[in-house]
């Protein structure tokens, strides 16, 4: 009886440098960088193997990436067009199950129980996936194809790029075995640090150490940390997965006290942020601001709402907490920009009723604007204080 491997884990490879390198064939073969600038505070989005060749790896500051490879292309993040292929390759993976979820931009699960009829073995419905995304949209995507999530998500990373990894509930313990701790969800640098203290290197390790043990050493996540290492794992694919907030920020490339500057960011952010809210049919409740100062102090500052998805107002509650919490004093390195408690339009129609009419005026306008960038492009309109000051210029 063949064994139960009906979870998928679709990776993009290199996601963002891949884009980049697809729309600028000239950068194939080289080493790219999205992130910012070379000259940037900022840190490494994404890179391309051929960066990672120099040991470049994603979440390094900017500058350690240059010193590295100095000759390497430094790319800013390119959001809006990343986005835009993210929806096409999901197009593509809904097209074999529709039990989906989506973990971040070029990564999701797919549970294909019941597709092999329709499919064929989880390793052809793997094969499908690799071809069709790279001959329609010119990408590598990896699968790992498992038992369960956790093994999925491994099996997807062990073969990269363009890969396809199956692994088996008969062989995952021994394959397990000899990789260190880190390669567990949930187990991170002081975790792993936490467990070397206790000897414990390898999942093999976990694998041979009692739960009771781990529980009393490093608490409660010590029996998950036990159960992932002998390769189980209870979570179900989810395909409604549930989005808690959204949010942008910008490390600056030098420490700034403008708080004309600021607030033009926070008008920035608020239409991205909102116009992903109105697309999603989501109203926030909560705005958050954070501020990171040059000594790396951060603070947040929040205020509730009634739920909204205008640009406009969360500028002006953005604006006021930003004038209640920053003295333009002490220079900051970091601004950012957060919307939280969100909720679907549905929830809300109850109260719809008693909308003020600025409200209602501030739909018309926002939603005439989305009109206009859907058919024209993102940057066919803007507010007027987001165009340029004739003063600066």
């Amino acid at each position: 009886m063949a064994e139960l491997t009906n979870i998928l884990h679709c990776d993009l490879d290199a996601f963002f440098a891949s884009v980049e390198q697809l729309d600028n064939p000239s950068l194939r073969g080289k080493p790219v960088v999205v992130g910012g600038s070379m000259h940037s505070r900022g840190v490494v989005s994404t890179c391309s193997y051929e960066a990672r060749k120099f040991g470049i790896r994603s979440a390094m500051p900017i500058a350690q990436a240059y010193r590295l490879c100095p000759q390497a292309v430094f790319l800013p993040v390119n959001m809006p067009r990343y986005l835009e292929i993210s929806k096409q390759v999901f197009s593509i993976l809904s097209r074999y199950s529709p039990i989906k979820e989506i973990i971040s931009i070029d990564e999701a699960f797919l549970d294909i129980s019941g597709c092999s009829s329709l499919y064929g073995s989880p390793e052809k419905i793997g094969c499908l996936i690799n071809e069709q995304v790279y001959s329609e949209l010119g990408l590598t995507i990896s699968v790992g194809i498992s038992y369960n999530k956790f093994l999925a998500k491994l099996a997807s990373d062990m073969d990269k790029p363009n890969g396809l990894r199956i692994i088996t509930e008969s062989e995952a313990l021994e394959l397990l075995r000899p990789l260190p701790v880190s390669r567990i969800w949930g187990i991170g640098q002081k975790t792993e640090q936490s467990l070397d203290k206790l000897g414990i290197k390898t999942i093999g390790d976990i694998q041979d150490s009692p739960p009771e043990w781990l529980e009393d050493k490093i608490g409660s996540a010590g029996r998950l940390f036990w159960e992932l290492a002998h390769g189980i794992d209870r979570r179900a694919v989810e395909p409604e997965h549930e989005r808690k907030s959204l949010g942008r920020e910008e490390t600056f490339p030098e420490d700034i006290n403008d708080t004309a500057y600021l607030e033009k960011l926070i008008v920035q952010f608020a239409a991205e942020l909102c116009r992903k809210l109105r697309q999603e049919a989501l109203f926030a409740a909560t705005i958050t601001i954070k501020l990171r100062y040059s000594n790396f102090k951060t603070i947040t500052r929040s205020k509730t709402i009634n739920p909204c998805n205008s640009d406009i107002i969360v500028t002006q509650i953005a604006s006021e907490l930003l004038h209640h919490s920053y003295n333009n004093k002490q220079p900051l390195r970091l601004f950012g920009l957060s919307l939280g408690q969100l909720s679907p339009a549905a929830s809300l129609e109850q109260g719809s009723l008693f909308e003020p009419q600025s409200n209602a005026d501030y739909k018309s306008i926002d939603r005439l604007m989305d009109e206009i960038r859907d058919r024209f492009g993102p940057g066919a309109i803007k507010r007027a204080n987001l165009l340029p000051n004739k003063d600066s210029e």
